[in-house]
């Protein structure tokens, strides 16, 4: 069988697809709610065990368990990799529950990645119905983490571990508003700039004190100013604190910096900047502590991106359809992913507006792209390198 054929056998199980993202959706997940996490891993793995996977669950203390399911023992494997967690706290959901207005499906996490984990399911059914589950000479694993939003602390190991034993990477994140997937993407990372300075009264003896929100703030100032400085970089502060009352001279002050990376020597370069804005003192005993790192290294393009790209394309032409392919400014484990095995990201459905409460698929796209990926997968198991 073929994407055309995936498509006539899920093509009229829209709706079930649609209540099983209901499902999804309505369930608060967030990544520093880990048992919300685990109600979203236990509808997956119910899902992935009905269709003949060996599901093993890793325990996490603090956050959601990790999902590992695995289909077929041939050596050649393909690493289906999605994320159970969103940026939304508990509550979210119960405030703005899982709607379809006209040609959208709205809710928290329907694109990122909700939409993605039930085309996961429905393509591996399409497959099921197909008779190719585990597609002829190849098997199949899927790993489904709990913190991909907060930089993947418990998971990247595991992340790593199963990308090592891969031959090839397929990631469920959304495909791009028009339908585009992602060949690459900017690393991404945090940093934290503590500025230490010494209490005084104000008014009374100011020149005893050494401001600390003085010295952030010129610091922060450099900062900012690295934005334009190294190509394919950028810079954001995003929060600033200090101080406790307007007649003390404020001894501490913090800011919390989000960077950017295209390339590895851009993330080294931006990190050496970083680190000599903090070693600069703008105000004379004031002493700066930088802490952080490149949470999600950047993945730069890749020729075997191309060679999975060609073979996305090919799945989706009998629908019809083009498949754009783009850099992304956004991370996701794709990035840890690629300098292990070829990697190809935004496979799920298409949407936009991430992280806000617009957030969006096209429902078009729901069944459309899990025929895709059926294809995808029945393609990638019958073409060598």
């Amino acid at each position: 069988m073929g994407t055309r054929e995936h498509y006539e056998v899920l093509a009229p199980k829209e709706a079930d697809a649609l209540a099983f993202l209901a499902a999804l959706v309505n369930q608060d997940s967030g990544s520093d709610d880990p048992p919300g996490v685990n109600r979203v891993g236990a509808q997956m793995a119910g899902a992935l065990r009905e269709l003949g996977f060996r599901v093993e669950c890793v325990p996490q203390r603090g956050r959601g368990d990790h999902l590992i399911a695995r289909r077929g023992d041939r050596p050649r494997r393909l690493l289906l990799l999605g994320h159970m967690d969103t940026v939304y706290p508990a509550g979210t959901a119960r405030g703005r529950p899982f709607r379809v207005e006209g040609e959208r499906a709205f809710g928290p996490g329907v694109a990122d990645m909700k939409g993605g984990l039930c085309a996961l399911v429905f393509a591996l059914r399409a497959l099921a119905a197909a008779g190719a589950l585990p597609p002829p000479g190849a098997a199949i694993t899927a790993a489904l983490t709990s913190d991909e939003e907060v930089f993947s602390p418990t998971s990247r190991d595991l992340i790593v571990r199963e990308a090592r034993g891969a031959a090839a990477v397929a990631v469920l994140e959304p495909a791009r508003a028009n339908g585009e997937c992602v060949v690459a993407r900017r690393g991404a990372g945090g940093y934290v700039l503590n500025v230490q300075g010494r209490a005084a009264h104000a008014g009374n003896q100011p020149e005893l004190g050494v401001n600390a929100i003085w010295d952030l703030v010129q610091k922060v100032c450099a900062i900012q100013a690295l934005a334009d400085t190294f190509p394919g970089a950028s810079v954001n502060v995003g929060t600033i604190r200090g101080g406790e009352r307007s007649n003390m001279i404020p001894d501490h002050a913090v800011a919390e910096i989000g960077v950017r990376a295209a390339t590895p020597d851009g993330a080294a370069a931006l990190t050496r900047a970083l680190e000599a804005v903090a070693a600069t003192a703008h105000v004379p005993g004031a002493r700066a502590t930088l802490e952080g790192e490149w949470g999600f290294p950047p993945w730069p393009e890749q020729a075997a991106t191309g060679r999975l790209l060609a073979l996305l394309r090919r799945a989706a032409a009998p629908l019809g359809v083009a498949i754009g392919a783009v850099p992304a400014g956004g991370a996701s484990d794709g990035n840890r992913t690629w300098p292990h095995a070829p990697t190809i990201d935004g496979l799920g459905p298409s949407g936009d507006r991430l992280h806000s409460p617009d957030e969006f698929i096209w429902v078009r796209s729901l069944v459309e792209r899990a025929a895709i990926l059926a294809g995808f997968i029945e393609l990638w198991a019958t073409t060598q390198d």
